[in-house]
């Protein structure tokens, strides 16, 4: 029998990662420990009762019946001792023991690969920005790690496609079943050009504990995380804690102070979390090891004529110079929006909203990444325009 039934029986027993990992180490191998006395593994530290006693079943029709629905359905299988498992996951504490893959998995280890999560009840502005870092990330070879979800997660994904990107999406299902239902086309199209991935056998459905468990896997498979909308309550969250108990990078998107919706955002990056605008700010921190992927962006600036468009900023050092045709280029649609009603004239923020037919939440998302960006500066509740801005480039 080939080790790889060992592996599916240890993965359906019931017995954690973590504590199969240990007894791996204590039988030397996964077809020792299933030929072990359970009762051998006493020892092992965490160890319980009833982990002895799934190990003490040594039935492996699951596993055989596991194999043959892979096999016919062409899905991968790739176990922790294998070769191709990657090394960033296989070094987490707790890595999944068996991974099934639908699709073609690039070689994460080699890529820069960055998750890209958030809430399931996105805003159009988080939406917007998700798919806009997950282009500017793909279309400079990165690779968008994300859960499929709706909301944030969707919208990376479909970014990073378009963009003409890979996407891998770790789901909470088998990598068979497509949940929510109506992300069917989003799904196989994620299959196609990148990889569906899963630590549960193909056919199993969602389940409460299973989305917040593949979070770890999110984070295990990238080198950074980005959180792109997340309030309180967020399963971004739990990545975000997954990727800081793993040594890897937190970048979040800030949001206006008095959303709801970014209240967890912010409050990440208040306890440290890296503030970012877009893909190239996360590209940056990784030039050094992936010096590649900045050079197409270096090339494109470089040979890209003087602008005779550029026009000096209102108020001296705030931003310098600056290129507006290649400022409005970098704006979001809400952004856009709020710099046609300041073109206008210095604002309140209850007249932005009037005058820009916008939500107030994407009103005030729009006038924060606008400061940060020394677009935009508020003086006792008024808003005003740094920079000059003519009819003809309206929006």
């Amino acid at each position: 029998m080939s080790d790889l039934r060992y592996w599916l029986w240890l993965a359906q027993s019931g017995v954690s990662p973590r504590i199969a990992r240990r007894c791996l180490r204590a039988a030397g191998g996964v077809k020792e420990l299933f030929l072990a006395d359970p009762r051998s593994l006493s020892g092992v530290e965490g160890i319980r009762a009833s982990d002895v006693h799934a190990l003490a079943r040594k039935d492996i029709s699951q596993a055989e019946a596991i194999e043959r629905s892979c096999r016919d359905a062409g899905v991968s299988i790739l176990c922790l001792g294998d070769s191709a498992y990657p090394d960033r996951l296989r070094s987490i504490e707790d890595p999944p023991l068996v991974i099934y893959v639908k699709g073609k998995l690039p070689p994460v280890d080699d890529r820069l690969c960055i998750g890209v999560v958030g809430t399931r009840k996105a805003t159009d502005y988080g939406k917007e920005t998700a798919g806009r870092i997950a282009r500017e990330l793909a279309d400079k070879g990165g690779v968008i790690v994300t859960g499929l979800a709706e909301g944030v997660d969707s919208a990376a994904a479909k970014g990073a496609l378009e963009a003409g990107g890979t996407v891998i999406a770790v789901l909470g299902t088998g990598v068979d079943v497509v949940y929510p239902a109506w992300n069917t086309q989003l799904q196989e199209r994620v299959s196609r050009y990148g990889a569906l991935m899963s630590e549960y056998p193909p056919g199993s459905a969602a389940a409460r504990y299973s989305f917040p468990r593949r979070n770890r896997i999110i984070s295990g498979l990238c080198l950074g995380v980005a959180v792109v909308q997340a309030p309180v309550r967020s399963g971004a969250l739990i990545t975000a804690a997954h990727a800081q108990e793993q040594g890897r990078d937190v970048f979040v998107v800030p949001g206006a102070v008095d959303d709801p919706g970014f209240q967890g955002s912010n409050a990440l990056i208040r306890d440290g979390a890296q503030l970012i605008r877009g893909g190239d700010d996360i590209l940056e921190e990784y030039s050094f090891r992936y010096p590649e992927l900045l050079r197409r962006s270096a090339q494109r600036k470089a040979q890209t004529p003087e602008d005779p468009t550029k026009e000096a900023i209102d108020k001296a050092g705030s931003v310098g110079y600056s290129s507006l045709s290649e400022q409005l280029e970098s704006l979001t649609e809400p952004e856009l929006k709020a710099v046609e009603v300041l073109a206008r004239g210095e604002r309140f923020k209850d007249e932005l909203i009037r005058m820009s037919g916008l939500s107030a939440q994407s009103v005030m998302a729009a006038l924060t990444m606008l400061q940060l960006k020394g677009y935009v500066r508020e003086e006792n509740g008024r808003y005003r325009l740094l920079v000059r801005y003519t009819e003809h480039h309206a929006v």
